[in-house]
């Protein structure tokens, strides 16, 4: 099955949430149990980030969930913005163009902090997709020429990333092996 990734955010961006933290709740899990599988939701105030796996484009259906949960007496396609990508590639794509603009931004701090709070939180009903995650994170750290400010923060960002996955791994050796192989001495 493929990744797939829906991100919303505000035509008229208001710094806030989009939705609470309790429709967050709800919203994914009528989607997990609607799509029969993990559905990862991060919300910040640069939107609504869904990811999830299938055969098939559930951007309507999701859109259409969302509409009910967000948005009760307006119409969404007024208000928000959608954005679809069915496989890897365009996600690693968006990310890298995403991560780009904003690491040169004050928020990156705040919002990769919110983010991996909220990818530590969900780990046990996400493993699967943080894995995946992991990896096109891997690739866009790689791939992506930033200025040396901006890399350093983005290897930060892959770090805290990888420490969360690494840290709920269940056996201490492995994940005592895999953390000395993060320290810096280890590195090129």
């Amino acid at each position: 099955m493929a990744l797939k990734y829906l991100h919303i955010n505000e035509k008229h961006h208001k710094k806030q949430l989009l939705i609470s933290h309790q429709q967050v709740v709800t919203f994914k899990n009528f989607l997990a149990e609607l799509l029969r599988d993990e559905v990862l939701i991060i919300n910040t105030n640069l939107g609504l980030e869904i990811y999830y796996e299938s055969s098939y484009d559930c951007t309507q259906l999701i859109k259409d969930t969302f509409a009910i949960v967000a948005c009760k007496k307006c119409k969404t396609e007024d208000r928000y913005r959608f954005f679809s990508f069915q496989n890897e590639r365009e996600i690693q794509r968006f990310m890298n163009a995403s991560m780009q603009k904003l690491a040169g931004m004050p928020l990156f701090k705040s919002y990769t902090k919110s983010m991996l709070s909220q990818l530590n939180q969900q780990f046990e009903s996400n493993k699967k997709l943080i894995g995946r995650l992991l990896q096109i994170w891997h690739e866009v750290s790689r791939d992506t020429h930033f200025k040396k400010t901006t890399s350093t923060k983005i290897q930060s960002f892959k770090k805290d990333f990888q420490v969360i996955y690494i840290n709920n791994v269940e056996n201490d050796i492995l994940k005592e092996l895999f953390l000395e192989m993060l320290e810096p001495k280890h590195l090129n």
